[in-house]
């Protein structure tokens, strides 16, 4: 039987490869959110700075506050985007950790095999030379 050392050695590598690139997305979802509570937050600085300057700025204010809508809107969208991305990246590292463990497991039972087989040859040889001695002992 093949040894299943390096073969577990490259499933845990790739399932670290895909830990990072994880961290990677859930890092740039979090700027998204960052960015997007960013300028919901300026957006309202701005508009309450409105109310205090009168009528006239009100002219100045709706098309900066249309043009930040429309930027928290991509954002929405990237985000969501980046969402079923990140789901796809966590079933690929689930089903690349269940592989992992199934060869894992049929390593432990290799291992386990050739152990209960060791341990017979040892409890036969064992058994033969009591018999062997008994023998002698009779005759």
């Amino acid at each position: 039987m093949a040894d299943l050392a390096p073969l577990i050695r490259v499933r845990k590598h790739d399932i670290e490869q895909k830990q990072k690139t994880l961290a990677e997305l859930y890092r740039q979802a979090e700027a998204l959110k960052d960015q997007r509570d960013a300028l919901e937050t300026q957006l309202a600085i701005e508009a309450e700075k409105t109310k205090d300057m009168g009528e006239e700025m009100l002219g100045f204010f709706e098309p900066y506050a249309i043009s930040t809508r429309a930027q928290v809107e991509k954002i929405d969208g990237d985000r969501q985007k980046m969402e079923s991305i990140i789901k796809m990246a966590q079933n690929d590292m689930r089903d690349a950790f269940a592989e992992l463990k199934k060869i894992e497991i049929i390593d432990e039972r290799r291992a386990e095999e050739a152990l209960a087989a060791l341990d017979k040859k040892d409890a036969d040889e064992l058994d033969e030379i009591a018999i062997d001695a008994f023998r002698r002992d009779e005759d």
